[in-house]
């Protein structure tokens, strides 16, 4: 603002809004990234069959499997209801399985105390939003 009082009235007049219109573009931005995200990450459960939760504990969140439906890509692979996913957040799971379509991967769950690794052959999916960041 010190640098604006120095150039004068005319220029803060055109300044100001600017600095408006660029705050509500970032926002903007910022929430259809998240709303883009939660529809990619929503038609990815949808065709894997699977849905998670993440309640927070002393140690951090954990991501939690609370559904698995039979039949289905994640059922085939071995993962089951109550399963703990061993990664950092539920993002690394969909770029995981998003960037892998057509290849196995694998991915460690935490299953009554025991470490198991779960293999999933991908299928290519139908993903109406391919290039979403899944930052959160």
């Amino acid at each position: 603002m010190i640098i604006i009082r120095k150039f004068g009235l005319n220029v803060k007049r055109i300044i100001d809004p600017s600095l408006k219109i660029t705050g509500i573009i970032l926002i903007t931005i910022f929430f259809m990234e998240g709303t883009l995200s939660l529809i990619t990450m929503h038609q990815v459960n949808r065709q894997l069959g699977f849905n998670y939760a993440t309640p927070e504990t002393r140690e951090g969140e954990l991501f939690i499997i609370t559904r698995v439906d039979k039949g289905k890509t994640m059922d085939r692979s071995g993962l089951k209801r109550n399963d703990e996913v061993q990664m950092w957040n539920t993002g690394d799971l969909y770029r995981l399985l998003m960037n892998n379509q057509g290849k196995t991967v694998s991915f460690q769950v935490v299953r009554d105390k025991a470490k198991i690794n779960i293999y999933v052959k991908v299928p290519w999916m139908k993903l109406p939003l391919r290039r979403v960041s899944l930052k959160f």
